[in-house]
């Protein structure tokens, strides 16, 4: 992944050179306007060159496992910790080998683990963090911690952190 990224790099610094290149040819056209055509496709050139390189890199990113690990954990909170490739790779949009990549990458880390349910594959994350929850001291409803509760609307006793 280093060597293409620096290919993009690269290939970004000679886009720049077009540019200018096209700059000086644009201020050359005030004296010879035929020179106005060189000036366009090489700044169109330097410009398309520059999109795509930018473009690349933001994909290359985009696609690593430290940026996707974050989402796959988001989806995992959402399905109390569990997630399949399946569901992963349509909703994040990336293939097989990529997600491969990742998980691989939680796996040895410990932050996922592999399970079987009803003959598929399934993953359960390990540090989908519990969401943490308040109770009436009373009579044990439970209420989100972002609910400005002081008292419980059904017996009217205290709620506790807990």
């Amino acid at each position: 992944m280093t060597g293409i990224k620096t290919f993009y790099y690269l290939l970004i610094a000679v886009s720049v050179f077009f540019i200018l290149f096209a700059l000086l040819f644009l201020i050359a056209a005030i004296n010879n306007p035929a020179r106005m055509n060189i000036a366009f496709a090489s700044g169109f050139t330097g410009a398309a060159l520059m999109y795509f390189s930018l473009a690349a890199i933001a994909h290359i990113n985009y696609n690593s496992p430290p940026n996707l690990e974050p989402l796959i954990l988001k989806i995992a909170r959402r399905n109390n910790g569990y997630f399949s490739a399946e569901e992963i790779m349509a909703r994040l949009n990336i293939t097989e080998k990529t997600f491969n990549a990742v998980i691989d990458s939680m796996i040895s880390r410990g932050a996922a683990f592999e399970e079987s349910r009803d003959g598929s594959l399934v993953y359960k994350s390990a540090v989908v963090s519990l969401e943490a929850k308040r109770k009436c001291e009373f009579c044990g409803n439970e209420f989100n911690v972002r609910d400005a509760l002081n008292k419980c609307p059904g017996c009217g006793g205290s709620i506790k952190t807990g």
